[in-house]
């Protein structure tokens, strides 16, 4: 390979090393904010737990935003990071789904 394909092809490497790590750091940016959220579940910090949740949701979104550009990276790094996302997103909706219940109204 000539130098100037090497040197390309180490700067891709170390791209798609520093984008994973990126959506790495998204995905744990998300899983505190589920902590959090799920270790205070009273009424009273209801208004925080919701902000919490919307942070998390945002962490989430950017994560799955920057995972199509994960294409030259390995395989088994992307299934892991997709792995996490999906884990968190089914945090995310059952937390929800304890956060926000649905309310219906009577029909009398």
């Amino acid at each position: 390979m000539e130098p100037r394909m090497q040197k390309l092809a180490q700067l891709r490497a170390r791209t798609d090393r520093q984008l994973a790590e990126l959506i790495s750091a998204a995905l744990d940016r998300g899983f505190a904010y589920a902590r959090v959220i799920a270790a205070t579940k009273s009424h009273a910090e209801w208004s925080a737990s919701r902000e919490f949740h919307r942070r998390a949701k945002d962490a989430w979104c950017e994560a799955r935003r920057l995972m199509p550009a994960l294409d030259g990276s390995a395989e088994k790094d992307r299934v892991a990071l997709l792995r996490r996302a999906e884990m968190l997103r089914l945090e995310l909706d059952q937390l929800a789904a304890e956060l926000f219940p649905v309310r219906r109204a009577a029909c009398f």
